[in-house]
């Protein structure tokens, strides 16, 4: 499920302190003065669009015949390739491409190249939010003889039916290994409310049983609670938008 939606209830603009490259990047498939392709030029397109600072990591002229390949990096340290007409007037970001076969072309090495840096610049930014808010993570250990164990580290929403749905295979997770869980509240005011109630109830699941079944009650319909313990939750869910975390529920095993 998308956080597009929560952002803009929150009025978050371009300059905010959670940036996303993609969305914004989008907006730049318009006619713009010519200009002959270099880094300084290619910035400053992308000054010009976003109000953001992007900087040229790298550019290839050999792609096609009237345009080159470059690859540029957000404020926020995401990286985005795209394809830009050498007469300025294009440019088109690219996320994810079809291959045939094996073969590897430069343009899919360069990409996938992209992909792995921002999936590893994620993951990276994600154990150390687990790291930082240990105490709020929910740890369940994996069923009894379980080998070659896993770990997994899911990030989850209570009104998220995706999340739902993972939740619902909690078994098969635990049948593979531990599970560390971080329940934020980040697709609306009702998302957070609920995060609140559950960090309310947090501190009382200690044992193994009582905290499969705080996680099971806090994905039904009509959970609630006298509890909150809204700061957390608050801080919980900046941090996390703030990890990069695009979308829930976001799903890391090592």
């Amino acid at each position: 499920m998308s956080i597009s939606k929560y952002m803009s209830n929150l009025n978050v603009n371009l300059n905010a302190r959670f940036t996303f490259a993609k969305p914004i990047i989008s907006i730049l498939v318009c006619c713009v003065p010519a200009f002959s392709l270099d880094a300084k030029q290619i910035e400053e397109l992308l000054k010009s669009r976003t109000n953001m600072d992007f900087k040229v990591i790298s550019s290839d002229s050999n792609v096609t015949k009237d345009s080159s390949f470059v690859v540029v990096e957000a404020p926020s340290g995401e990286r985005l390739s795209a394809i830009v007409s050498n007469d300025g007037k294009f440019l088109v970001p690219l996320s994810d491409g079809v291959g045939i076969g094996d073969s590897k072309s430069k343009l899919e090495l360069a990409m996938s190249s992209v992909q792995q840096y921002n999936k590893d610049k994620k993951d990276e930014a994600v154990l150390a939010l687990f790291k930082k808010y240990d105490k709020y993570i929910l740890k369940i250990q994996a069923n009894a003889n379980v080998k070659n164990k896993t770990k997994t580290y899911m990030i989850i929403d209570t009104t998220c039916p995706y999340c739902l749905q993972e939740i619902q295979q909690l078994d098969s997770y635990l049948n593979k290994g531990d599970l560390e869980l971080l329940v934020v509240g980040i697709l609306g005011q009702r998302a957070f409310n609920r995060s609140a109630i559950y960090y309310g109830e947090f501190p009382n699941a200690k044992t193994r049983e009582q905290k499969i079944s705080l996680i099971k009650k806090a994905f039904q319909q009509d959970y609630d609670g006298k509890n909150k313990n809204e700061s957390i939750a608050k801080e919980l869910a900046d941090s996390t938008l703030s990890a990069g975390v695009q979308g829930v529920p976001f799903i890391m095993v090592k």
